[in-house]
């Protein structure tokens, strides 16, 4: 018998952590094959491909991403090769798999969580013409015509007992691509909107296993493992633990973390800023600073200590913060978000996701959609079009919003000339990308994708056609200069904020260069190397309103932060 698992990704350098966990659990049933492909690859093209394997049985992971595809796929499939067995798991199936049996005729199982110790019963039974799985919980399946549905939710309840994911197949092919790495299952919080408040307490794999696993996806110098735990440092001793094994290793592996901030204890700050540079990324989702809203969706939160916190972690400069705020939470209108908004990008993270709520299968929101009047969209992933307290057209703006915060703010390339327009709007952060989101509305530039390049024109265009007689045109003209050089080592300033007064004359440079005392001060690492060999990765500029009146500013391409993304500049008295 060949058995088939199929992950469809949201992206290229995702993997499906989850069909290779069921790899890996399955015992003496044949081959097993397993399949990625991503939800931009062509439709036609993943059919051909599962159509080729011929598959007795036929597996997919359900998520909100890919589960429009799924379905459409799965008829073809049932028409091209009507003998395969076809079984649904995953979270977008688990809450409602009687009725997902009952709108899709092609799929005969379906598995309601956690699938490694149910999932070989199911595909064993089938390959022996048993029926033993029909001994199982949390199973929905087909029998003389009608729809069988054993109420459950699986669980594992050792997680040390599961055979480990982390073959060579699957390493070997996520060469270039994350690494989702899970050190527990679950969550000790009840967030209302969220599936991992609906089965209680959280399981731990073994420190031991833990670090073997870590010992092992390093020899495959991956650059990013992805902790997919959903409160990392729920359990303080062990998540110090892991943080002191990672921070000891001598590698160029960068490990992400979600993390609740407020839970950081002073051993736990100071560990944290003993962390190798851009070795650590946190993810930190505060969601809303609405106390009235972290009561309604039972979440709690210490805002203040949070707040502490995370100035302390960014005052180190040595960990990326990511920060996450949720729009469409309940007793939340637009002004109360931009209130949220205001405080979280007032922390300065490096990243700021604007996300909109999703009105997930089995999450308690869902569930309570009339109590606060939730309209939301039918199809995955369910997202919020209106509720009580903010209408469809707060929701478009907030739309637009996020769009020029992931464009400017997040992209890491505006930060000093977002600095000049931030002190203009005196606090009011949101003010600033909501006038930003408006003008790019209407010039009709977020209906596109934009080259950086063009969002640099765009931004100087804004500030000259909403902000003349507010701003210092030249001093926010060399601000976007450094920005760029700071960003983008081509050095081919854009014309849009290139002035022949930044450029250095040539003799002067190389006046410079030929200076064994100046390489030695300003150029260490160049030291003895040709002038031309110099140019080739350092950049002279003359920014005399940015670099605090001093006149030539080097840019060294070969140093770039790991945590901010910049290159290195160096300020030298002219």
């Amino acid at each position: 018998m060949k058995i088939v698992l199929v992950g469809i990704n949201s992206k290229y350098i995702h993997t499906c952590l989850a069909v290779w966990y069921l790899k890996a659990s399955l015992r003496n049933t044949g081959e097993t094959v397993v399949r990625e492909f991503t939800i931009n690859d062509n439709k036609d093209g993943i059919l051909a491909e599962i159509y080729k394997e011929k598959p007795d049985v036929l597996a997919f992971s359900c998520y909100i991403w890919n589960y429009e595809i799924v379905k459409l796929l799965i008829r073809e499939i049932r028409k091209l090769i009507p003998e395969c067995f076809i079984i649904l798991g995953g979270p977008e199936v688990s809450y409602t798999a009687a009725a997902v049996i009952k709108e899709n005729d092609p799929v005969d199982f379906v598995l309601c969580g956690e699938g490694e110790e149910v999932f070989p019963v199911l595909t064993e039974a089938i390959q022996n013409g048993s029926e033993e799985y029909k001994m199982l919980k949390g199973i929905a399946y087909r029998e003389n015509g009608e729809i069988i549905y054993r109420e459950g939710f699986n669980l594992i309840p050792q997680l040390d007992r599961l055979n480990s994911p982390y073959t060579d197949a699957l390493l070997e092919s996520a060469e270039n691509r994350i690494i989702y790495y899970e050190s527990s299952r679950g969550c000790p919080f009840n967030c209302s909107y969220c599936i991992s408040s609906t089965f209680n307490g959280v399981r731990f794999f073994s420190f031991e296993r833990v670090k073997t696993e870590l010992e092992r996806l390093l020899k495959f110098g991956p650059k990013l493992i992805k902790f997919v735990d959903r409160t990392f440092n729920c359990n303080k001793k062990r998540a110090r633990e892991i943080l002191e094994y990672i921070i000891s290793l001598e590698c160029g592996t960068v490990f992400h973390f979600e993390a609740a901030a407020d839970l950081f204890d002073e051993d736990m700050l100071e560990l944290l800023g003993r962390a190798p540079h851009g070795r650590i990324q946190l993810e930190i989702g505060l969601q809303t600073t609405n106390t009235g809203t972290l009561a309604e969706i039972d979440r709690v939160t210490d805002l203040g200590r949070l707040k502490s916190n995370v100035g302390r972690i960014l005052s180190n400069s040595n960990i990326h913060v990511h920060l996450d705020l949720i729009a469409g939470l309940p007793f939340e209108d637009i002004i109360s978000f931009r209130g949220s908004f205001n405080d979280v990008y007032g922390m300065k993270p490096h990243q700021l996701q604007l996300g909109f709520l999703k009105m997930l299968k089995g999450a308690r929101v869902r569930n309570e959609a009339e109590k606060h009047g939730y309209s939301y969209r039918d199809f995955a992933p369910y997202e919020i079009l209106e509720n009580k307290y903010i209408k469809y057209q707060d929701i478009l703006v907030l739309k637009d919003v996020e769009e020029t915060v992931e464009r400017y703010y997040n992209s890491g390339r505006f930060q000093k000339s977002l600095l000049l327009l931030e002190k203009i709007y005196s606090g009011d952060y949101f003010e600033l990308y909501r006038a930003l989101s408006v003008y790019c509305r209407k010039n009709a530039y977020l209906d596109r994708p934009i080259a950086y390049r063009e969002n640099i024109a765009i931004l100087s265009g804004f500030v000259k056609a909403e902000l003349a007689g507010r701003v210092d045109m030249e001093e926010f003209r060399q601000a976007m200069v450094f920005d760029f050089l700071s960003s983008d080592s081509s050095c081919a300033i854009p014309d849009s904020i290139r002035a022949d007064r930044d450029f250095l004359p040539a003799g002067r440079i190389h006046e410079m260069l030929r200076s064994e005392d100046f390489i030695k001060e300003h150029l260490p690492d160049f030291l003895y190397t040709p002038a031309k060999n110099i140019l080739k990765k350092v950049f002279f500029v003359s920014l005399d309103l940015i670099a605090n009146s001093q006149e030539i500013l080097i840019f060294d391409y070969t140093q770039k932060d790991a945590v901010n993304g910049k290159y290195k500049n160096i300020i030298i008295k002219g």
